[in-house]
């Protein structure tokens, strides 16, 4: 009960530091049956958390002020079920505007794959938040920059052509392609 309220609580912080994603989504991960090694590190975030109280983020109001986004994956980074992991965080102004951190819903077999998902997922999420700052009254006519370091998956988003050795990846996922082609993200 003590673990179920703690992670609770972080899950909270976690709307306003980004920092904490990662962590608290791995941790959520054993709410049913927790051991006593995940109470101590839930403790351990604890006291990331009382030791970077003056951490907070900073908007700037500087010419031009970029919307850009930063994704990264890995190949399967949780050993329970071989699943990658994605993470992404959107900036706006300097500051981060959206963040998120997720196992990948299935497995990836290869590195380029699961940058690949990841990037897609974050592409998604980049015309939401296109969609939001136009109803605010700010638009965003230039291409969002999507930074990811693997090269094989941005040229395998770039390429329109359909391979064989692409044809196993969920057809949700190739909305990356369609995003690229619009002219609605950068690589």
């Amino acid at each position: 009960m003590q673990y179920r309220q703690l992670i609770g609580s972080l899950i909270y912080l976690t709307i306003t530091r980004p920092d904490l994603s990662y962590p608290v989504g791995l941790l959520s991960q054993f709410m049913q049956t927790p051991c006593d090694i995940h109470l101590d590190c839930a403790k351990r975030v604890l006291r990331y958390v009382s030791g970077t109280m003056d951490c907070d983020i900073l908007y700037k109001m500087a010419m031009p002020i970029r919307f850009e986004g930063y994704t990264d994956a890995d190949r399967a980074g949780y050993k329970a079920d071989r699943r990658s992991t994605f993470r992404f965080v959107f900036s706006f102004g300097g500051g981060a505007i959206s963040w998120s951190s997720k196992k990948q819903p299935t497995v990836a077999l290869s590195s380029t794959e699961a940058e690949y998902m990841g990037a897609a997922m974050a592409a998604c999420e980049a015309i939401f938040l296109k969609r939001i700052l136009k109803d605010l009254g700010i638009p965003i006519k230039d291409l969002t920059p999507l930074y990811y370091e693997n090269m094989s998956s941005i040229y395998l988003a770039r390429n329109t052509v359909f391979h064989a050795r692409t044809k196993h990846i969920e057809v949700h996922y190739h909305v990356i392609r369609e995003r690229v082609l619009a002219g609605d993200v950068d690589l």
